[in-house]
């Protein structure tokens, strides 16, 4: 049923379970302790393995939506590597199957600090005497000025991404994506938030996203010892070791994952990246 409440639709589905037996998953929740140990951040990247078993323990929660988000969740983290916040804003409008592809529209979203130039013409603009301090005071209010919203740029840049809609991890996502066009076709965000009441309903809220920490969450439901960045630094290590030790790897692992900078990706390469040295046969009488 849908529920109205101050002009934003609610919508409310029933759970066959009880409130202890998933609301990690189910609701996105901080009731995990989510602090990492030294252990969790130094381990290895993901293997495949891994990943389907994440998917075999998404496949235990036998509420039909809990389940199916978990595995697109899986599915994008897994075949796009992008950062929390890209997923969780993502809308349903934003995916489409087409000729045999999965289209993924992503919104990257970046904020630069802008320099002690920029600084000072504001001050010239809208406070000149502030201008008469020393350069060490002028130096350390535009350091305090560049951690406020009016000394950063936000610059936003949409960018689409495709798979096979045959892949393992794409047909998650297009099961998950199908069941909000059907049955949640009023909410925005291909994630949208909610709340549990009374352990019985879960409300959803079509007008907001769910948190990147809600969406860690349920990756940790999955597997405790997993966060979403790994899938990310899995992605980046996928494609220099595919690249190799070269300067293509570089250029691949920035497209793939929307990186601005060549160094990150040089990192990535560097990291993962085997050199394969180059094969020498040889030539005329043997040699000992």
């Amino acid at each position: 049923m849908v529920k109205h409440n101050n002009e934003v639709a609610y919508t409310t589905i029933k759970r066959t379970q009880t409130m202890f037996d998933f609301p990690k998953c189910y609701i996105g929740k901080s009731q995990y302790d989510l602090t990492m140990t030294n252990a969790a951040v130094q381990r290895d990247i993901l293997s495949d393995s891994e990943v389907l078993q994440m998917l075999d323990k998404a496949n235990e929660i036998k509420d039909e939506y809990p389940r199916l988000r978990a595995k697109a969740l899986v599915g994008l983290l897994k075949k796009f590597g992008k950062r929390r916040i890209e997923i969780a804003t993502l809308n349903v409008k934003d995916l489409e199957v087409k000729d045999g592809f999965l289209y993924v529209t992503f919104e990257t979203v970046k904020k630069r600090k802008l320099g002690l130039y920029q600084f000072i013409n504001l001050l010239r603009k809208q406070n000149p005497d502030a201008l008469n301090q020393n350069h060490s005071e002028l130096e350390e209010n535009w350091k305090q000025w560049r951690e406020t919203e009016t000394g950063q740029k936000t610059f936003k840049n949409r960018r689409t991404k495709r798979v096979e809609d045959s892949d393992i991890y794409a047909r998650h996502i297009i099961a998950y994506w199908s069941y909000m066009k059907n049955r949640l076709h009023d909410s925005k965000f291909l994630f949208p938030s909610g709340r549990c009441l009374f352990g019985i309903d879960y409300v959803f809220d079509q007008s907001n996203h769910l948190s990147g920490r809600q969406l860690l969450n349920v990756v940790k439901s999955l597997d405790e010892t997993v966060w979403c960045h790994l899938f990310r630094e899995t992605k980046g290590a996928e494609v220099a070791r595919k690249g190799g030790m070269k300067l293509e790897a570089v250029y691949s692992v920035m497209l793939t994952l929307d990186l601005e900078k060549e160094q990150t990706a040089w990192n990535y390469v560097k990291r993962y990246a085997v050199q394969t040295i180059d094969t020498e046969k040889e030539t005329g009488e043997t040699r000992s």
